[in-house]
C-alpha cells in the first residue's frame, strides 16, 4: 500500500461530550459554554510534522464565565483519556469572561507539532476551558476522531492559491473604499503626508497617502474598528462593537470620539495626524463608569494573495508571513512573550507598491495575526492575510505609519524611526562614550567555557553527577593559545559554571567560586590573563532563578501566581528553580555584583534569561508587580550591570533592553536551535539586525555553537556583520589529536588546510582561524554601521545579499550550487565581502577548477586561508 500521501480530514459537530473535574452545580449556573464544531487535518502525521486544528465554542448560558479560562488541547491515550501523551494549552482568542450569549468564538486554525520522540500509534483528542486557578474544567469534551502517528507518513501536499491579477485585486479595494465613504459623512483629517478618514456610524477607517497613492483601510468584513470588552459598575461584563461612535470635536490633524452606552461614556478615542510624518495616532481612555479590561482593534492591516506581500513578526530574528502561502493560520503573539513572543513592539504589513507599520511601547499590546482563504466572488483576493492588535489596558496608545516600498527592509528602516523617538535606537557608539570597554566588543569573538555543571539527581535520589570540562590551568591556556597561537586580537571570553555549586545551582548564592575552577583565587587569576591580553573577561550570572538548597532561599521574594502559589520555573542542573520577582532580582544583584568587582574586576557580565523570560506579573499580597514594572526592573538590572563592569549581555534579546545592553546572545538562533522557529506559514528574515545592528552586538546561543562542520552558521553570522559563539571541546583540546573531518565536505570547507595561516593547526583551531580573519575586520568594520538592505538572491534563499551603511557589501551563497557575482564565481559554502580597502572571498580562483581559494585583503595587505 502506498501510503506517501494518505491523509484525512476530520470536520463535524461534537458527538460525545464528558465532564471531568467539572465545577459544582450551582457554582456558575449561567455560563454553559460548548464545542459546536471542529476540523482536524490531517488526522495522520509523522513525527515532527504539524496538523491543523480549528474549533468554534458558543455559549449557551445567560452570562460570560466570571474567571479567566484557558482552552486544553491535549492528545492522549485511547484508552487512557486522562494519560496525556502530548498538549497544546493555550488562551483563547476572546477572554472567556467576555464570551457573550450565542456568541460563536473561533479558535484557529492553530498549527500544532506533533512531537519528534512521540511512538507511532493512535492518540485521542480532548478539547475544552479549564480555569488555571481552581483547576476545574468548564467544558471536556473528548472528539469522535483519533490522530494517528505514523513516521512513514508524509505531509499532504498543499494546493497553490489560484489569484486574481494585481490589477483587478486592486480595482475591487479601490470599489470596497468608495462603497465605504462617498456616500457618508466621514470624519476626516490629516497632513502633508496623508489623510485619514473614519465613518463615525461604522467604525471604518480609510488612509490615503499622498506621494504614492497608497490606500489603507479597514479590512473587508469588518463591522467596527474593534471591540470593547468592559464591565459596569454592577460588574456585568459587555462586549461592545466600536461603531455608532460619537463625534466629540475635530480639526485639521485631530479627532476625538467616542463610543457611549445609554448616557455614560464607555470609551473616548482620539485620533491625530503626526505633524510632519505619515503616522496616524490612536489612543483611547476608558469611561468613568466602566472598567475597561480588553480592546481589541480588528482589521487594522491586511493584504491578500493578489495584493501581494505580508506580514513581518518581530518574533526571534524576524519571520516573514507572506500573503500567498496556502496554510490558514491563526496566532496571537504577546509583546516581550518570551521565545514565542514579539522581541520588538512593531507589527507591519506589506503590499506590492507599499509597506503600513503598527508600533506602541505598552507590552500589554498583542498581536493577532490571521490568514484565511475568502470565498466572496468580490474579495480582493483568495485569501487575506490580517493583523489586529489587543490591548489589556483602560488608557493607551499606538501608531500606524504608511511607508514607501514593500519589502520588509523597507518596514524595517520606517521602524526605525520610531524606535530612536522611543528612546530604544542607542547605537554602540553612544553607549562606548560611557564606556570605553564598549569597543572591545565590535568584531570580537565569544568563547564561554562551560567550567562545572552539578547534575543534582531527581525523583528523591541523593546522588549528585558533576561535569567539570575545564580547570583553572585549562582556562588560562585557552586565553593564552587563543592569543598567542591563533593571534585573535578581540575576543569576549565568558565563563559559565564558575558559581558556587556549578551552572544553575544555588542561585542567587553565587560565591564563593567554583572549587573546581580554584576558587575566588582560580577566577581571579583567569580574569587577570584574560584581560591582560585586551580581551573583554566576563561571568555569567542570573537573577531570575532560586532554587531552594539556596542559603538565601526566601519565597517572600518570589513570583505569586493569581492563586497565590509560588511560580516555579525551568527543572535545571541544581533541580527545580522558582522565579525571583525582578524588583528583588535587583536586590539580589546590588547584594552580588560589587563584591564581584571587588573579587574578580570582569570587564563584561552576563545576566542569563533577563530578556528570555516573558514579562510576568506577581500578585503578592502588598507587593504586586506588574509586566510594566517587571520591565522597568529588568531594565535597571542591565543598567546597573553595565555601569558596573562596562558591558552587559544578556539572552535572546528584546527591544527594550537594547538602550541599556550592549550584547544578546541568543537572538540569532534560528530552526537549528529553535525547533517551532519560523512559525507554520512564515519565513525567516533578519528584522532584528535591520532595525538595530548598530546598537547592540548579536551572537547565537550557548546552546547554538559555531563548530567544525557550521560553514553554513559561519554565513549566516557574516551576512549579519556578527561574529560567532565557537564551540570547543573540553580541556586543553588542541593538545589532543583528532580525526580529520572529510574536507571535499562543503560544510566543513573553513577547516582546510593550504600554506596558509591554519597550517600546522589543530582541525578546529583552522576552523577558529580561517573564520575570524574575515568574519572580525568585517564585524569591527561595520560594527557602528546600519544595516541597510537584505535580499535573497534566488528563490530557494540559498544566496544571500545584505548592505551596512553605504560602503560595505556580502554575498553568501548556501549551495548547493555555484552563484555568479560580477567576474567572481562563487562555490557552495562561498562568499564574497566588499568595502573600503577591504575584499574577502571563498571562491574558485580559476575558472573549470574544482579548487576553492579563501582570501582576505585589507590594510594594503593579502592574507591566504586556504
Amino acid at each position: 500500500m502506498n501510503r506517501t500521501f494518505r491523509f484525512f480530514i476530520f470536520a463535524g459537530i461534537v458527538l460525545f461530550s464528558m465532564n471531568y473535574a467539572l465545577a459544582a452545580p450551582g457554582e456558575e449556573p449561567e455560563f454553559r459554554p460548548s464545542l459546536a464544531s471542529f476540523v482536524i487535518s490531517p488526522t495522520e502525521a509523522a513525527p515532527g510534522d504539524s496538523i491543523q486544528c480549528r474549533f468554534i465554542f458558543s455559549n449557551g448560558g445567560d452570562a460570560p464565565s466570571s474567571m479567566e479560562e484557558k482552552i486544553f488541547l491535549h492528545f492522549t491515550d485511547p484508552i487512557q483519556q486522562s494519560e496525556i501523551r502530548w498538549q497544546f494549552d493555550h488562551n483563547p482568542p476572546v477572554s472567556t469572561k467576555f464570551w457573550m450569549k450565542d456568541q460563536e468564538i473561533v479558535d484557529g486554525p492553530l498549527s500544532v507539532a506533533v512531537p519528534d520522540e512521540i511512538a507511532d500509534g493512535s492518540y485521542a483528542i480532548r478539547v475544552g476551558l479549564w480555569n488555571p486557578v481552581t483547576g476545574l474544567r468548564s467544558l471536556d469534551v473528548i472528539l469522535p476522531t483519533v490522530l494517528i502517528v505514523d513516521k512513514t507518513v508524509s505531509p499532504p501536499p498543499r494546493e497553490p492559491i489560484q489569484s486574481i491579477s494585481w490589477i483587478e485585486a486592486n480595482r475591487r479595494d479601490r470599489i470596497l473604499m468608495l462603497q465605504r465613504f462617498v456616500a457618508n459623512s466621514p470624519v476626516q483629517i490629516e497632513n502633508q503626508s496623508l489623510s485619514f478618514q473614519i465613518e463615525p456610524k461604522s467604525g471604518l477607517f480609510c488612509i490615503q497617502e499622498f506621494n504614492a497613492g497608497a490606500i489603507w483601510q479597514s479590512a473587508p468584513g469588518a463591522g467596527s474598528l474593534g471591540y470593547v470588552m468592559a464591565e459596569n459598575e454592577k460588574q456585568e461584563a459587555f462586549r461592545f462593537p466600536l461603531n455608532q461612535l460619537t463625534v466629540l470635536s475635530q480639526s485639521k490633524k485631530k479627532c476625538v470620539l467616542q463610543k457611549r452606552i445609554g448616557e455614560s461614556t464607555l470609551v473616548e478615542l482620539q485620533i491625530s495626524a503626526e505633524k510632519n510624518d505619515p503616522v496616524i495616532r490612536f489612543s483611547w481612555e476608558a469611561g468613568e463608569n466602566w472598567t475597561l479590561h480588553h480592546i481589541e482593534w480588528t482589521g487594522l492591516l491586511w493584504t491578500t494573495d493578489a495584493l501581494g506581500g505580508g506580514a513581518v513578526i518581530p518574533r526571534l530574528i524576524g519571520e516573514f508571513f507572506p500573503a500567498n502561502h496556502p496554510l490558514e493560520f491563526q496566532q496571537i503573539f504577546s509583546t516581550y512573550g518570551g521565545w514565542g513572543g514579539l522581541h520588538i513592539p512593531m507589527a507591519a504589513m506589506l503590499r506590492e507598491q507599499s509597506n503600513a507599520l503598527l508600533s506602541w511601547n505598552s507590552p500589554d499590546i498583542s498581536v493577532n495575526i490571521q490568514s484565511l482563504l475568502q470565498t466572496d466572488e468580490n474579495f480582493p483576493g483568495a485569501k487575506q492575510t490580517s493583523i489586529d492588535l489587543q490591548s489589556a489596558e483602560p488608557s493607551g496608545e499606538f501608531f500606524l505609519r504608511v511607508g514607501k516600498g514593500n519589502s520588509y527592509v523597507d518596514a524595517a528602516q520606517s521602524y526605525r524611526e520610531m524606535a530612536r523617538k522611543d528612546g530604544l535606537l542607542v547605537s554602540l557608539e553612544q553607549k562606548a562614550r560611557k564606556s570605553r570597554e564598549v569597543k572591545k566588543l565590535a568584531g570580537a569573538a565569544e568563547f564561554k567555557p562551560f567550567v562545572c555543571i552539578r547534575f543534582q539527581e531527581q525523583d528523591g535520589a541523593a546522588a549528585e553527577r558533576v561535569v567539570n570540562s575545564y580547570t583553572e590551568e585549562d582556562c588560562i591556556e585557552l586565553a593564552r593559545h587563543l592569543h598567542d597561537d591563533l593571534n585573535l586580537n578581540k575576543v569576549l571570553f565568558v565563563l559559565a559554571g564558575w558559581i558556587h555549586r556549578g551552572y544553575d545551582n544555588q542561585h542567587p548564592d553565587i560565591l564563593p567560586a567554583a572549587p573546581e575552577i580554584g576558587g575566588n583565587e582560580g577566577v581571579a587569576r583567569i580574569s587577570e590573563t584574560v584581560r591582560s591580553f585586551g580581551y573583554l573577561f566576563g561571568l555569567h550570572d542570573n537573577y531570575q532563578d532560586m532554587y531552594e538548597d539556596a542559603p538565601s532561599w526566601n519565597e517572600d521574594m518570589l513570583i505569586v501566581e493569581k492563586d497565590g502559589r509560588c511560580k516555579k520555573g525551568g527543572v535545571w542542573a541544581g533541580g527545580q528553580a522558582w522565579l525571583i520577582a525582578s524588583d528583588h532580582g535587583l536586590e539580589l544583584a546590588h547584594r552580588n555584583l560589587p563584591e564581584i568587582k571587588k573579587l574578580f574586576s570582569p570587564n563584561a557580565y552576563f545576566i542569563d534569561t533577563t530578556y528570555a523570560a516573558p514579562l510576568y506579573e506577581s500578585f503578592q499580597s502588598g507587593d504586586r508587580m506588574t509586566r510594566i514594572d517587571d520591565l522597568q526592573f529588568k531594565r535597571e538590572l542591565s543598567r546597573y550591570a553595565a555601569g558596573m563592569f562596562g558591558v552587559h549581555g544578556s539572552e535572546t534579546g528584546f527591544a527594550f533592553g537594547v538602550p541599556v545592553s550592549h550584547y544578546f546572545e541568543g537572538i540569532l538562533s534560528t530552526h537549528d536551535f529553535i525547533k517551532d522557529f519560523p512559525n507554520p506559514g512564515a519565513e525567516e528574515i533578519p528584522l532584528f539586525p535591520l532595525i538595530f545592528h548598530d546598537c547592540v552586538a548579536m551572537y547565537t546561543h550557548q546552546g547554538d555553537r559555531a563548530g567544525l562542520g557550521d560553514a553554513r552558521k559561519i554565513l549566516k553570522h557574516l551576512v549579519l556583520g556578527e561574529m560567532p559563539l565557537y564551540n570547543i571541546p573540553p580541556h586543553q583540546y588542541w593538545r589532543r589529536e583528532m580525526k580529520e573531518p572529510d574536507l571535499n565536505d562543503p560544510d566543513y570547507c573553513f577547516a582546510r588546510i593550504n600554506d596558509g595561516w591554519g597550517a600546522g593547526k589543530h582541525p578546529v583551531d583552522r576552523f577558529i582561524k580561517n573564520t575570524y580573519e574575515f568574519l572580525s575586520p568585517f564585524a569591527e568594520a561595520v560594527a557602528a554601521e546600519p544595516m541597510t538592505d537584505h535580499q535573497f538572491l534566488r528563490e530557494d534563499r540559498s544566496v544571500e545579499m545584505s548592505r551596512f551603511g553605504e560602503h560595505w557589501q556580502v554575498i553568501v551563497n548556501y549551495g548547493p550550487g555555484d552563484y555568479q557575482f560580477a567576474q567572481t564565481l562563487l562555490p557552495p559554502m562561498g562568499f564574497i565581502v566588499l568595502g573600503p580597502d577591504f575584499l574577502a572571498q571563498h571562491f574558485y580562483p580559476q575558472y573549470g577548477e574544482a579548487r576553492t581559494s579563501l582570501v582576505v585583503k585589507r590594510d594594503g595587505k593579502t592574507f591566504t586561508g586556504f
